[in-house]
Order: structure tokens, then C-alpha cells, then sequence
């Protein structure tokens, strides 16, 4: 069993109760859901531990606090005070025994991995539909640097994807782009414990990129960010991934400190979401603020739970797919957060973030837009109309 490799760090879990806090709604997103204490980091130890000892087997009982955890890392980034247990690590062994041992998964789980398998992104979509978004764009094949937008920015966001890459461009970057051989990174497979898949998917798709030439990645996406610069080194055997990869927060900032573009005001109440990818998973917080903080006349208003501390969107570890009604519960949850600011314009950099918030607000019947960052620097710079900030403004896509 996989769990076998993270033994000493199961049993180093002394139930301290810091992973979960002493409210239930506070930190973790999985038990503000499912209310049961096996539903939290340190009920799924003392299941790891039962399952080592023979006490207990893994069974389709199990898949709900299995697959239910959004994988978000507060219960990893609290733990840092007391046993440093890798909890997200530990349920995604746990999930890849669920597989290897032949126990049913969640069949949106096995669905959305499947369709990776059968068409290369997990909408199903045809390379006409994936690239339709960077329509009117010109790229440049030889330049080395890959824009990769991922599934949802491609699918889900085609507005916002082509706004960020005009940005990109008007601030000087060359990019290249895989266009019908543009495919997912393959994170639906680690994330529902398919490695076997994963490993065979990363190998061919990072021969694809070194044959095309790519120098460097730049992504919208926390996922195939962490995808390219985490994963595939650990699926491959090897130490770096041969390719840089930036998300692009940090190219972002890095416009704004070489000063590259020239900002207008925009005068507007903001406030920011931390995605968990980018934030508990690679500390990346100041990126998007400074941000901000150069767009003349934003008024930014940080959410109660901000940084480290922040609340869960609800759309991570598969949950959006497997279980979208606790998906839907988070988000709400982390919408009551925003409103509290009294903003006007909720932001992040995340487009699985930007899906569910936007899913919270039109649940909570808030005429609230959910902004990328870049389209808040986009109009700042005069590459798009002011409109796309307004309540009533409704993407073609």
C-alpha cells in the first residue's frame, strides 16, 4: 500500500485538533461539509493508522472522506506547528490505493480521468472548441515561451484567457502556444489516485514540449502550474522539471516592477481571494497585492481569512466534479467572507477559483464580478473597455 511510505508521519498524528481549529466552519472546507470527524486531517489518520494495523479495509464507505478533502492545505499549513504531517500527500496515497486495490472511486472521478484519456481536456471538447479562445491572436512558434492555459481557462474562460494573453503580449512577451496539440496536464489523474495513467501521460507530454522547443512555461492555472514544476519531476524519477514554469502571478508582478505597461485609475472598492495552489502550496501571497497596489485608485479590502488563513473556493481536489454540492456549500461560505468587505469587484488568479466564486455569487444572488487579476490590470492599461468591470456585464463565453 502506498500509505505504507508516510507510516512515521500517520502515526506522529497526536490528534491535537490544530489541523481542524476549534470552530468546525473556520478551516477545513472537507468537515464544514461531511460534519464528521473522520471527515478531517487528523480523523483520516487515525483511519490510515487503522488500515496499517488490519483494523479497518478500504471500501466505497471510505471514498466520501477519501475523495471529499478539497486538498486545499490549511490542515498541512497548521500541522507545520505541531507534527509536520503531509496530509495532502498521505489522501492522495490513499486514493491511489483505493485504485490499485480495485475499490470504486467517485464515477464523476473515473469519468472526468477518462475523458482526459479519450479526448485530452475533461470537457470532452473538440481542438476547435479548446482553441477557440485565441481567436484574433497571433503567437510565435520559435520564441520558447509556451503560454498553456489549462482546460478551464480554455473552456470555461475563453474571454478572460484571450484578455490575459493581449496583455502578456502588449507587455512585451512572446509566446507560443501548442494549439490543436494543446492537451490537459493530466492532474485529473493524480488527483483521483490513477498513477499509473499519470506517469505514462507525463512522460509523452514533456516529450511533446521539448520537441517543440519550449524554453519556458507561463500559465494562468495553479493546477498545471504545480502540474509541471511538482508533479511530473516526482512521476518521472527526476530532480527539475527541464522546463521553467511560471504562473503567471509572477509575471504579472514582474510587469508592474520593470514597469513595462502604464496604469490608469480605477476606482474601485477590491478584494482578493488567495487560491490554496498558489498560496499554502507555494507561498505566493504578495505577488497579486503588489499588483493591486500599483493600479492607481484600488481600493484594496482584504477578507478575513486572507493568506495562509484563507477559506477554500471549493474547487479543488476534484471535489467541483465528485461531490458538487459540498463544492457549492464552500464557495458560499467563502462569498460570505467577500461580503463582509463591502467590495465592489472580487479578484484572484485562479480559473477554477474564478468558476466556483462566480457559481457562489449567482447562488447568493450578488451582482458581483469575479475578476482575473490580469483584466483588472487589462482595463488599468487601456487594453479593454471599463465595461467588463460592471455587475450587469455578462461574457460572450
Amino acid at each position: 500500500m502506498r500509505i505504507e511510505e508516510y507510516k512515521d508521519m500517520i502515526y506522529a498524528c497526536g490528534r491535537c485538533e490544530i489541523c481542524r481549529g476549534f470552530d468546525f466552519n473556520d478551516r477545513c472546507p472537507e468537515i464544514f461539509t461531511q460534519h464528521w470527524e473522520s471527515s478531517t486531517a487528523r480523523g483520516r489518520m487515525a483511519i490510515a493508522r487503522a488500515i496499517l494495523e488490519g483494523k479497518l479495509e478500504y471500501s466505497e464507505d471510505l471514498a466520501e472522506r477519501i475523495f471529499g478533502c478539497f486538498m486545499c492545505g490549511r490542515c498541512r499549513e497548521e500541522c507545520k506547528k505541531a507534527a509536520q504531517i503531509d496530509v495532502i500527500e498521505i489522501t492522495k496515497a490513499m486514493r491511489q490505493d483505493f485504485v490499485d486495490h480495485g475499490i470504486k472511486i467517485p464515477e464523476a472521478g473515473t469519468n472526468m480521468a477518462d475523458t482526459v484519456t479519450s479526448s485530452g481536456n475533461i470537457f470532452a471538447d473538440t481542438p476547435e472548441v479548446h482553441t477557440k479562445w485565441s481567436e484574433g491572436l497571433e503567437f510565435k512558434k520559435d520564441s520558447g515561451t509556451l503560454f498553456y492555459p489549462g482546460c478551464l481557462a480554455s473552456h470555461r474562460f475563453k474571454e478572460k484567457t484571450n484578455i490575459l494573453v493581449r496583455l502578456l503580449q502588449k507587455a512585451g512577451y512572446d509566446l507560443n502556444f501548442l494549439g490543436d496539440e494543446q492537451t490537459c496536464c493530466g492532474t485529473p489523474y493524480w488527483i483521483t489516485g490513477k498513477m499509473k495513467n499519470a506517469k505514462e501521460y507525463a512522460k509523452t507530454f514533456l516529450k511533446k514540449l521539448q520537441a517543440r522547443g519550449v524554453k519556458e512555461i507561463i500559465t494562468p492555472c495553479p493546477s498545471c502550474f504545480r502540474a509541471f514544476d511538482e508533479e511530473y519531476p516526482r512521476l518521472l524519477g527526476i530532480d527539475k522539471f527541464p522546463i521553467r514554469v511560471r504562473h503567471t502571478s509572477e509575471v504579472l508582478e514582474e510587469i508592474v516592477v520593470k514597469k513595462k505597461l502604464k496604469f490608469k485609475p480605477i476606482n474601485k472598492k477590491v478584494s482578493y481571494h488567495d487560491p490554496c495552489e498558489i498560496g499554502r502550496y507555494r507561498d505566493i501571497y504578495d505577488p497579486p497585492r503588489h499588483v493591486l497596489a500599483a493600479i492607481p485608485g484600488v481600493e484594496f479590502i482584504e477578507m478575513s481569512r486572507n493568506r495562509e488563513q484563507a477559506f477554500c473556493c471549493g474547487g479543488g481536489g476534484g471535489c467541483k466534479i465528485m461531490y458538487p454540492d459540498h463544492s457549492q456549500t464552500v464557495s458560499d461560505e467563502r462569498i460570505r467572507d467577500f461580503v463582509k468587505t463591502d467590495a465592489e469587484l472580487m479578484t484572484t488568479i485562479c480559473p477554477a477559483c474564478e468558476m466556483n466564486l462566480t457559481h457562489g455569487m449567482y447562488e447568493a444572488d450578488l451582482d458581483i464580478r469575479v475578476l482575473d487579476l490580469a483584466e483588472l490590470m487589462a482595463v488599468s492599461a487601456g487594453i479593454v473597455d471599463p465595461e467588463i468591470l460592471e455587475p450587469d456585464y455578462f461574457p460572450e463565453d
